[in-house]
């Protein structure tokens, strides 16, 4: 798992190839869009766990 820093929001874990990495809230938008940015599959909002505080 990668560092957090304090403005990650989201915890994002791809369902196809497994890779996580935190993100905020601009980098999930683009997630939810554009798909994984590692292996292009779709992402849902179901990928995405809140980073704990």
């Amino acid at each position: 798992m990668s560092a957090m820093s304090p403005t990650d929001d989201y915890e994002f874990t791809c369902p196809q190839c497994g890779e996580g990495f935190a993100v905020n809230g601009g980098m999930r938008a683009a997630v939810l869009e554009r798909g994984c940015p590692i292996c292009g599959s779709p992402a849902s909002t179901d990928a995405f766990d809140p980073c704990p505080a």
